[in-house]
C-alpha cells in the first residue's frame, strides 16, 4: 500500500546516484599510498528538498444517495433512465395513486359527517339546556310563591312539599343536562365529537403525506448511476430502486499507515495520478484526517490505518466515482537545505548521529541531527558542517578521527 524509506534496493540506488549525481569524488592517483584508509566521498548539496508520502484510494462522489420508497405500491410511470443527469427536486417515478386516493376521500367523508354531526349535537344540546333551565326557573319561582303561602298557613303542607320536590328535580335535571352538556360548547358529547374531529384530520394529514410519497424526486441534484427495479412493476418499501451520484462533486478517500498518519494534516497539497487518466495529473489537498486509527487486513498481515480524504481542485470528464487513484502527498519542503544521502549518516550506540567529513586527509567527526527526507536524500543540520564539506559514503565503526583517510582508494 505505502512505499517504504531506506530500503536495501533504494540504498543501493541511493549509492549510485550519489557517486554519478552529486559529486563522489574519486581520486584519479592515489594520495600517499599506503598511508591511510581508502574511503569514497560524495559533497555535501544545499538545494531544495521534500518529503513525500504515497497511497492509493477511490475516487468517490461526495454526495450520493440509494433512493427508496416508503411505500408499496405498483410503478405507475418513470421519467429517468440510467445516466441521466437530474436535479434536486425532480420527479423520477410516479406510482399508482387509486387506493391512497381511496383512503383520502374516504377520510374526507368522515370529517365532514363529524363537522355536520358537531354541529347538531350543538344545536340539539343548547335546546335542551335551555328547555331545563326554564322548567328549573319556573320551578323555583313557584316554590318561593308556595313557601310564603305555607308560611302565613295559606298552603297545606302536601302542596308545599310537591312544589319542593318539583323544584329539586328540576334542580338536578338542570345540574344534570349542563354537566353533560356545559354551555353548548365544552360538555362531554360536544368535547368527544369535537376529539374525533382532530384524529380524523391527523389521518387525513397522515394520507396526504402518503400521497406525496408516491411521487419519488431526487434528493440531489447528480447522475443515475444505476436503476433496479422490478420486472413485475411493484415497487417494495426501503428497498433501492436506483443511485444517484454527484459526478461533479469528488473526493478522494484512503487509508495510510500509522508510521505516515502522523506526517500529514488537513491542508497539505496532493498530486493525483491514475491508470485510468495515465497522461493526466490533478491537484489535490487533504480536507480531512481520521480521529482513531482501525485495524484492516494487509497482505502482510494486521496493520493500523488512518482514513483520510482528499479534495480534487481541478475535476474534469475525465475523472469517474470508482476510478483508483496514485496519491503523492507532500509533507515538507525546504530551501537551500544542507543534503546528503543517507548512506553517509552513522549512527553511535549512544544513538546520535555523526557523519564524517574529510579535512586536509583526516577524518572529522560531525553530530547533525537529521530534518526533511526525501527518498534517495535527507536534510542534515549541524554546526561544524558546510556545503562543499566532503563527507565519507558508508562509515563503519573502523573510521577514527584525527585518522589520514585516501579519497579514492580501497578500503
Amino acid at each position: 500500500m505505502f512505499r517504504k524509506k531506506k530500503l536495501l534496493t533504494i540504498a543501493v540506488i541511493a549509492v549510485v546516484v550519489g557517486l554519478v549525481g552529486m559529486g563522489t569524488v574519486v581520486a584519479t592517483k592515489k594520495n600517499n599510498e599506503g598511508k591511510g584508509m581508502g574511503v569514497s566521498t560524495v559533497e555535501i548539496k544545499k538545494q531544495n528538498i521534500e518529503s513525500h508520502i504515497q497511497a492509493t484510494g477511490k475516487i468517490q462522489s461526495m454526495d450520493k444517495r440509494d433512493i427508496v420508497s416508503d411505500v408499496e405500491e405498483k410503478m405507475e410511470k418513470m421519467y429517468v433512465k440510467k445516466g441521466d443527469i437530474v436535479e434536486k427536486g425532480q420527479i423520477l417515478m410516479e406510482l399508482e395513486k387509486t387506493h391512497i386516493n381511496y383512503k383520502i376521500k374516504e377520510a374526507n367523508m368522515k370529517l365532514d359527517i363529524a363537522y355536520k354531526t358537531l354541529e347538531q349535537l350543538k344545536s340539539d344540546l343548547n335546546v335542551s339546556l335551555k328547555n331545563t333551565e326554564i322548567k328549573y326557573n319556573d320551578a323555583k319561582i313557584n316554590h318561593e310563591r308556595n313557601e310564603k303561602l305555607y308560611a302565613a298557613r295559606g298552603l297545606s303542607k302536601v302542596e308545599y312539599d310537591k312544589s319542593k320536590d318539583e323544584l329539586d328535580t328540576a334542580h338536578n335535571d338542570y345540574a344534570l343536562i349542563k354537566e353533560k352538556y356545559g354551555n353548548g360548547e365544552d360538555g362531554r358529547d360536544i368535547l368527544k365529537e369535537k376529539k374525533e374531529i382532530e384524529l380524523l384530520k391527523v389521518q387525513i394529514g397522515r394520507l396526504e403525506d402518503d400521497y406525496k410519497k408516491h411521487t419519488i424526486r431526487s434528493p440531489i441534484r447528480g447522475t443515475i448511476v444505476d436503476t433496479k427495479i422490478s420486472e413485475s412493476g411493484i415497487v417494495e418499501s426501503h428497498i433501492p430502486l436506483m443511485f444517484i451520484q454527484d459526478v461533479d462533486n469528488l473526493e478522494i478517500v484512503t487509508d495510510i499507515n500509522e508510521y505516515d498518519a502522523g506526517k500529514v494534516d488537513v491542508g497539505y497539497e496532493v498530486e493525483i495520478k491514475g491508470d485510468a487518466f495515465e497522461d493526466k495529473s490533478y491537484d489535490g489537498v487533504i480536507k480531512y484526517v481520521g480521529p482513531f486509527a482501525k485495524e484492516v487486513q494487509t497482505g502482510q498481515g494486521k496493520e493500523n490505518v488512518v482514513e483520510i480524504k482528499v479534495d480534487i481542485k481541478n475535476i474534469d470528464k475525465y475523472l469517474k466515482p470508482g476510478f483508483s487513484a496514485k496519491l503523492d502527498i507532500l509533507t515538507r519542503k525546504k530551501e537551500n537545505a544542507l543534503v546528503v544521502p543517507y548512506e553517509t549518516i552513522f549512527t553511535k550506540r549512544d544513538g546520535s548521529e555523526v557523519v564524517f567529513t574529510v579535512i586536509d586527509g583526516k577524518v572529522q567527526e560531525n553530530t547533525i541531527k537529521t530534518g526533511i527526507e526525501s527518498d534517495l536524500e535527507v536534510e542534515i543540520i549541524g554546526d561544524t558542517i558546510k556545503e562543499s564539506d566532503q563527507v565519507i559514503m558508508n562509515p563503519t565503526e573502523n573510521i577514527k578521527v584525527g585518522e589520514e583517510v585516501n579519497i579514492g582508494g580501497e578500503m
